[in-house]
């Protein structure tokens, strides 16, 4: 290592590493390829839930949500069973960024999700996902903006089209242009603004990845056939490739290249609505009033948002619903579909929020609003209820849906685990997602996915690469928590005592034990309830309604 270590930190979010290795065996990225066989690399575990929200925030601070508050990409407000929009400002705990900024070194960052509110860094943030789709305050310093608009045209933090059935050649279209737009960017901050640490998201293979799995897999439920339609997904992590040989090619190689991944990527077969088996078991209950009733009738007769987005799909209307305010406004869906607003609380011991793994909460008296079960012994009792309960949960051919529950005292720690949900479920068949963030979104408890093909996974990537790394070394055992450690021990920068993850000694053929120091945390800034204005919070939910994280 030298003295002042320079260090690029590429995310390609969603990524699997046994799929990036694939294709770089097989000649298709040539740079990663090189990255690999002369750098540090393996898998790298993820968050629970594996989620852009938590596991980016993960990453950032070092911290398991329990510590930084971050469970999913909304949080219930208090006080209410309405959710919102997470951001930087509902999250505890220095960044690493504001670390190395404390310790002397300027810092870059640019598209990564969890970053809006912008950090007024020494150098500059340019932030990423869950950024309001209208909002121009997205960059510090803020006279970066008509820098970059002039250097590389409108800037985008968001693609102008969304796949739907017949349009793959228009996705694919904006999806080039996102990226050719983002690698310039990167270059462009590189030559006018360098830092000693700078971070550039690809967040764009996520969405294709999600969008297009079923191009990789054959026995996908959306496809006839089995022949090899993975040609499009390739050849656009070729030209990812090649743009990241432009970003290698312009740091040079004295400087410590991370690439990594905030999660995998898989097949995705049914979405279990969780909502719905706790009405089917009596754990959620409805209210009696005529117009709860009339709603659940519709809600029976096929009424709901998912069948909704996919007529709205067919008519073509859906090429921006991603990212713009959507079909409808939160407040609008409450009052047209059955949801939330129709749940008798007082006879309802449980309900489910959260995105890919099942996230139940018990109402629990003294944390929800009409909470109704007492802490201590019913809470656990409940539990236990909720736990045998999914040993019943079988599908239509009498096979388990349900492979193993855990309890979020066995995942989480720290002063925000009262947040956590109460109880994870993990599907018994990985192609099995839990649906969503929205209440009842599907009139059925198991359903064919749509919109995605693919789902995340539990496991991303990392590869690490330059001055000081043992080549052709294989990593085991890394977490996205491990992450921020590790680049501060790069810099040289002492440790905050509390951060959960460790340094990857491992990936370094010069680790010098002198170099890890500690240092005590800095007590964090309270939570704040939003960092949105109204406007901005309700496009951040419509976004994510759109995306089908709700």
């Amino acid at each position: 290592m030298t003295d002042k270590p320079k260090i690029l930190l590429i995310g390609l979010d969603g990524v699997p590493f046994d799929l990036l290795h694939a294709w770089a065996e097989a000649g298709h990225l040539p740079n990663i390829h090189r990255l690999l066989t002369t750098g540090a690399a393996g898998h790298l575990d993820s968050t629970v839930p594996p989620t852009s929200g938590p596991s980016w925030s993960a990453f950032q601070t070092g911290k398991n949500p329990g510590k930084m508050g971050i469970y999913d990409f909304l949080y219930r407000r208090e006080g209410t069973y309405t959710f919102s929009p997470v951001n930087t400002r509902r999250r505890d705990g220095l960044t690493l960024w504001e670390i190395a900024n404390r310790a002397g070194y300027t810092v870059g960052v640019l598209n990564m999700p969890m970053t809006y509110p912008v950090l007024p860094l020494d150098g500059y943030m340019v932030s990423g996902f869950l950024t309001p789709y209208t909002a121009r305050d997205f960059i510090h310093p803020p006279e970066l903006l008509a820098e970059l608009e002039e250097a590389v045209g409108y800037y985008r933090i968001y693609p102008t089209a969304t796949y739907t059935e017949g349009r793959l050649d228009d996705f694919l279209a904006a999806s080039y242009r996102l990226l050719d737009m983002r690698t310039r960017t990167a270059l462009h901050l590189l030559e006018r603004h360098p830092v000693d640490l700078m971070a550039v998201v690809y967040f764009d293979t996520d969405r294709i990845l999600h969008q297009l799995w079923h191009l990789l897999d054959p026995g996908h439920p959306w496809r006839r056939d089995a022949e090899d339609r993975s040609g499009p997904v390739i050849a656009y992590f070729h030209q990812l490739d090649a743009d990241i040989g432009r970003l290698l090619e312009r740091v040079g190689d004295d400087t410590l290249v991370i690439i990594l991944s905030d999660h995998g990527m898989g097949a995705a077969h049914r979405f279990v609505v969780l909502n719905n088996w706790l009405l089917d078991a009596g754990l959620l209950r409805l209210r009696h009033n005529p117009l709860t009733q009339f709603r659940r009738l519709l809600f029976r007769g096929g009424f709901t948002l998912r069948n909704v987005h996919k007529l709205i799909a067919r008519l073509g209307l859906a090429q921006h619903a991603e990212y713009k305010a959507g079909y409808f406004s939160d407040h609008l869906i409450k009052l047209a579909f059955l949801s939330f607003l129709d749940v008798d609380w007082s006879r309802s011991v449980a309900y489910s929020f959260g995105r890919h793994l099942g996230s139940v909460y018990v109402n629990l008296k003294g944390r929800e609003p009409h909470g109704c079960v007492s802490p201590g012994r019913e809470y656990e009792e409940v539990r236990e209820r909720i736990i045998a309960l999914t040993r019943e949960f079988v599908d239509a051919d009498g096979q388990p849906v349900i492979g193993k529950v855990v309890r979020k005292e066995e995942v989480y720690s720290g002063p925000r685990l009262d947040e956590a949900p109460d109880l994870i479920l993990y599907p018994a068949h990985e192609t099995d997602i839990f649906f969503g963030l929205s209440d009842f979104g599907s009139n059925h408890t198991l359903d064919t996915v749509y919109r995605y093909s693919g789902m995340h996974r539990d496991r991303g990537l990392l590869i690490v690469h330059g001055p000081g790394v043992r080549p052709g070394r294989r990593l085991e055992g890394a977490r996205i928590v491990d992450l921020a450690p590790t680049i501060l021990y790069a810099l040289g920068v002492p440790l905050p005592d509390d951060l959960d993850g460790r340094v990857l000694t491992e990936a370094f053929s010069d680790y010098d034990p002198a170099r890890l120091t500690y240092t005590a945390a800095v007590a964090a800034a309270a939570a704040g309830e939003s960092g949105y204005t109204p406007e901005g919070e309700r496009e951040i939910v419509e976004r994510l309604r759109g995306l089908g994280y709700l």
